[in-house]
């Protein structure tokens, strides 16, 4: 599964998100999301990196954390 930039996702806690950015590194898409409020019309300053997984048949969503989300986040600085 893929988003497209300015997608809004709801993930599981029903938290609704909007992919600022997107990237493939190392065979695998990533997304730079930023929260949204219910109406969709504010961006929280909550902004992480996440991607999809696949496990039992079933897609997750999961936040990238540590040194492969600083470098990501360098990605997506360069790519505006």
């Amino acid at each position: 599964m893929d988003f497209k930039k300015n997608e809004i996702i709801v993930l599981g806690s029903g938290a609704k998100h909007i992919i600022i950015d997107t990237t493939e590194y190392d065979n695998k898409y990533y997304y730079f999301v930023a929260e949204v409020d219910e109406e969709e019309e504010t961006v929280n300053e909550n902004i992480e990196v996440i991607t999809t997984v696949t496990e039992n048949g079933n897609i997750f969503v999961k936040r990238v954390k540590g040194e492969l989300e600083k470098q990501l986040i360098n990605i997506f600085k360069n790519n505006k």
